[in-house]
């Protein structure tokens, strides 16, 4: 498919060929996956070129091009388009992970949004790609959060407790992360990771893995490798236990907290509740405040906030 640069069209390029020997200063006119028509500065001369005759760093400008227009166009057509339905909606990702996800159908394509993703404790582990949206926020869905946060979310299934959100799981959920950017209106600087229990351990897990991808994340009763401190302070977090936990002792939630605050984070946030046991999920996710709080999280830059 050709595409036309919009009206509101980007300042002139710098383009070289593949062989580096040639330069000149042109305006992008239309691109497709495999030729581009530029207007050449210097005679205003139009011509099309295949994409291969350009440098690689042209070649990767308008690929990108190409994947932005394709997550404009995502909620209306393309490979998720099916499952962004305003329902949870099944489905297996090329890896082999099962998940569900949800999508407004509504939301405006040529916008950005973030996305939440739940990570569910040991017992809703399997491959029925149903049990995972136990205890899951699906607050998060109503019409009134909607309205004035509106997201995706993503409830994958660990398919064994032994396994749990680690290793080739982990891996796995980030391969279909990255597949859904690269097809939704998602806002890669807005991607939130929470989960309970197990979810809350790979909460801690996945974000000490892979750091540079979430924009904060929220672990209810779980608990966290202190040896990883110096990597997670830099992340915003906000954790939850209950100080009658008899599954998860408290201690491992405080161990986390206590390690990445001496390791100098500042944004480790720490909420224990009083008398409360396991069950959080239901006393967490309603509260506005964390609503507000994660919304507002945002990664400006790789490595920054």
């Amino acid at each position: 498919m050709l595409f036309s640069v919009a009206q509101a069209a980007p300042p002139p390029r710098e383009w070289t060929s593949s062989d580096g020997n040639s330069k000149f200063l042109g305006d992008l006119i239309e691109f497709s996956e495999k030729e581009v028509k530029i207007r050449r500065r210097s005679d205003f001369n139009q011509f099309r070129l295949p994409l291969d005759r350009l440098s690689k760093g042209d070649q990767d400008h308008i690929r990108g091009l190409l994947r932005e227009r394709r997550r404009d166009a995502g909620i209306k057509e393309g490979a998720y388009t099916a499952k962004v339905t305003g329902q949870f909606v099944k489905g297996v990702s090329k890896q082999g992970l099962n998940y569900q996800l949800w999508g407004n159908p509504e939301l405006e394509g040529t916008q950005r949004y973030p996305i939440v993703i739940w990570l569910h404790g040991s017992g809703q582990s399997g491959d029925d790609n149903e049990s995972q949206l136990g205890g899951a926020p699906k607050i998060l869905t109503t019409e009134d959060n909607q309205g004035e946060r509106p997201c995706f979310l993503l409830a994958p299934q660990c398919p064994s407790a032994e396994i749990g959100w680690k290793n080739e799981v982990a891996d796995k959920l980030l391969a279909l992360i990255a597949d859904l950017a690269d097809h939704l209106p998602i806002d890669e600087s807005r991607i939130y990771l929470t989960g309970s229990s197990m979810g809350g351990f790979g909460t801690f897990g996945i974000a000490a893995k892979y750091p540079e991808v979430f924009a904060a994340c929220v672990p209810l009763c779980g608990g966290g490798d202190v040896k990883y401190a110096e990597i997670l302070k830099n992340i915003p977090f906000w954790v939850f236990h209950g100080d009658k936990d008899d599954m998860v002792p408290v201690e491992r939630s405080r161990a986390i907290v206590e390690a990445v605050k001496k390791a100098g984070g500042e944004m480790m946030n720490y909420t224990e509740l009083a008398g409360a046991g396991h069950g959080i999920t239901g006393l967490v996710y309603p509260r506005t405040d964390l609503h507000e709080w994660l919304f507002k999280q945002k990664r400006t830059a790789i490595g920054t906030r």
